[in-house]
């Protein structure tokens, strides 16, 4: 449910400027090739004829411009937008839809300011709190500085493949071009130290985790609280993160973390060469 719901936001965000481009379609497409439940979408075969003209003609959507952003419209009042969908998943789709192309521009930003007044119910929510702050000088000045563009730009690529239209990266890596400014890179100690785990793990079973922290002086808890030192995210590839978090655990971690607390978040790759060292 929670993928199907970032699919609907990822149309949304796509189409929340009432426009498509070139790039935006081959994203579109990817995304169908990725995730097959597009086709089950209400006005799904209208606009997929759209879609298929399109990849073939590079001219037909300047032609057929308003026939075009009819389709659009038509799909954006899908019952599926506004019913059975979890608004906090939709606005996961919605910005991997609004990076799809590589670019975000003003009238994407302004639309997005939009979107995010629609849905204060969200304010709670980690995701939902770091865009709105990005937005702050939008929402004072009514207009779209360059470097709010580019925060925007650099959030979202925390959580999706920019190089493969934003699809969501269901795996963690600790590679430099790949990390995310959630989680902490330095060095720690294992003895006496308290860890809990979340996510699957191509490397152990949660038991064989436990036996390897606790052989290293480690202690080990399946439980979050603020005793827990340390947090790690399992890096086995999992479709549920396909909604731009790491799962209840991490958020509550982040916002203990924002709320000035010592817990912190490592990646497994991160968490295994000083377990292992």
């Amino acid at each position: 449910m929670k993928l199907n719901n970032t699919i609907l936001g990822f149309f949304e965000g796509i189409f929340i400027d009432d426009e498509i481009n070139e790039i935006e379609v081959k994203g579109l497409m990817r995304w169908i090739e990725v995730y097959p439940e597009f086709c089950e979408l209400s006005n799904f075969d209208s606009l997929y004829q759209i879609l298929t003209k399109a990849i073939s003609d590079q001219t037909f959507l300047e032609n057929n411009h308003s026939e075009v952003n009819q389709i659009l419209k038509t799909f954006k009042r899908s019952k599926y937008f506004t019913t059975g969908t979890a608004d906090i998943q939709r606005l996961h789709g919605v910005l991997s839809g609004l990076l799809c192309d590589g670019n975000i521009t003003a009238g994407e930003v302004l639309a997005l300011q939009q979107w995010l007044d629609a849905h204060k119910h969200l304010k709670e929510e980690n995701l939902y709190e770091e865009i709105y702050s990005l937005l702050s000088t939008v929402r004072a000045l009514n207009r779209v500085d360059p470097a709010v563009i580019e925060a925007l730009i650099a959030n979202i690529s925390k959580y999706v493949d920019r190089d493969n239209y934003c699809l969501p990266k269901v795996s963690l890596t600790s590679s430099p071009e790949q990390r995310n400014p959630n989680f902490y890179h330095g060095d720690f100690d294992i003895v006496g130290t308290l860890f809990c785990l979340t996510g699957a793990s191509n490397r152990y079973t949660k038991a064989e985790w436990k036996e390897n922290i606790e052989a290293k002086g480690g202690l080990f808890t399946d439980s979050l609280t603020k005793k827990v030192d340390y947090l790690v995210i399992c890096n086995k590839g999992n479709p549920s993160w396909a909604h731009m978090s790491y799962g209840r655990k991490f958020e509550q971690a982040l916002k203990w973390q924002n709320d000035g607390d010592d817990i912190r978040i490592l990646t497994e790759d991160d968490f295994v060469k000083v377990l292992e060292g």
